[in-house]
């Protein structure tokens, strides 16, 4: 049963640059082609870590995983008015405010099948401001999966898995080596990104390599 088939609409939303990289980029390599797919960034990281490139990586990093540059954008990007969030305040209540319009927008816009959002489990206050954010509003418009992000989890449980090749994950690493600031730490090696593979295909129960979801909410038109 593939989770995306031929013409689903697909948006995916990430509070800073590579977060949709870490959490889906397999995913996405795998069934580049078959989506249509808006890819929405709200934050960057040029106050919180001096990174002058984010735009630019941005888009080459969704390119290397099946976006075209044109549906890659940045929230002050969109024409809504809203400028991108500060990071480590999106759950400040008129952040919050900025989140819920955004997301209604282009839920009402573009129409997804399909929406990806990081876990609500999230340790990582950004993240968890933007899943519940798009649980709130929804409400029944859209398959809503939280993928995962690495360093930032503690309580994970996913309930769909997608079957991933070595090609996926050779885009998944060229997508993130796009990135060309801040990308020694140990999340960014391939050896982690593919321990984190093989570990979520045995929670399948398979051998192999996976990428996996958490469901919250599925909408089947």
């Amino acid at each position: 049963m593939d989770l995306i088939k031929k013409g689903t609409r697909i948006l995916c939303l990430s509070p800073h640059p590579d977060d949709v990289e870490f959490g889906l980029g397999a995913t996405l390599s795998k069934y580049r082609g078959d989506y249509e797919g808006r890819l929405v960034v709200f934050s960057d990281r040029s106050r919180s870590r001096g990174e002058v490139n984010n735009d630019r990586d941005q888009i080459s990093a969704a390119k290397a995983i099946g976006f075209h540059e044109e549906d890659v954008k940045f929230v002050d990007q969109l024409g809504y008015g809203v400028e991108r969030l500060p990071n480590r305040f999106f759950a400040m209540d008129e952040n919050r405010d900025a989140i819920r319009m955004v997301v209604t927008r282009l839920t009402n816009e573009f129409k997804p099948d399909i929406i990806f959002v990081p876990s609500l489990k999230e340790t990582m206050q950004d993240h968890q401001a933007i899943a519940e954010e798009v649980v709130r509003v929804i409400r029944g418009k859209a398959t809503i999966l939280g993928y995962e992000v690495p360093k930032h989890h503690r309580f994970f449980r996913p309930q769909v898995f997608v079957n991933i090749s070595d090609e996926d994950i050779k885009a998944k690493m060229t997508a993130l080596s796009a990135f060309s600031e801040f990308t020694t730490t140990y999340y960014f090696q391939e050896d982690v990104i593919k321990s984190q593979a093989r570990l979520r295909a045995l929670d399948a129960g398979y051998f192999g390599y996976a990428e996996a979801f958490e469901l919250y909410g599925m909408f089947i038109s």
